[in-house]
């Protein structure tokens, strides 16, 4: 039940601006336990067998497959909804979930996307997600804001991706924020629970995007 406490913390903070806040589970984590193996155990299995590019290299093939179809799964069930407005769904995630964010606003049809730290602790030694992370960017049907705070592991993401979201001449924000917490991770979990910092940008952004 990792997922949880994030979910706990946001929901509330998206419903009181006035959005439906869908927390899926990935497979193999808590409620989606039954769904299928967990990834990170899948990425664990790869490296051991033959080290951290085969890590790298099974993670994009498992977010750009099994995963990516799950979160379009849930955009289409979520556009027959009647407490939805279909043409006003945007997606949001943190590390992982920025990556699937970013994937996302490539494939999905989005009003907005919202990419905090995706990719932030696996950058530098997966090119291979520097390669399709770019792609997705650059292809990108929906207008995408990256942040990051100034301490979470690797700031290139945000900062490469929105500079080929400038050149492509796609819709676009890039925001840095001051360092949270006191730590690596603290600054990496930043997209989780620090929405008194970021809320104000995040729900511009959405409404800027996203409003009829």
């Amino acid at each position: 039940m990792v997922s949880k406490s994030a979910f706990d913390v946001l929901g509330p903070v998206f419903a009181s601006h006035g959005w439906v806040f869908l927390g899926p589970y990935r497979r193999g984590q808590g409620l989606s336990t039954s769904a299928g193996p967990y990834i990170g155990d899948q990425i664990d299995a790869a490296e051991k067998k033959g080290g951290i590019s085969a890590g790298a290299a099974e993670m994009v093939r498992l977010l750009e497959t099994d995963h990516l179809n799950d979160q379009l799964a849930a955009l289409a069930w979520l556009r027959k909804q009647s407490f939805v407005q279909p043409d006003r769904i945007a997606v949001a995630g943190t590390s992982f979930g920025g990556i699937e964010t970013v994937l996302g606003a490539e494939q999905g049809n989005y009003c907005a996307a919202i990419d905090s730290a995706g990719g932030a602790q696996s950058w530098a030694q997966a090119p291979e997600l520097q390669v399709r992370m770019t792609r997705a960017v650059r292809n990108a049907h929906a207008p995408i804001l990256f942040f990051q705070a100034a301490n979470d592991y690797d700031l290139s993401p945000s900062k490469t991706l929105s500079a080929v979201m400038k050149d492509a001449r796609k819709a676009y924000e890039v925001k840095i924020y001051p360092p949270y917490g006191n730590s690596t991770q603290d600054g990496h979990s930043f997209g989780y629970f620090g929405s008194t910092v970021w809320a104000d940008d995040v729900f511009r952004f959405l409404n800027r995007h996203c409003a009829k």
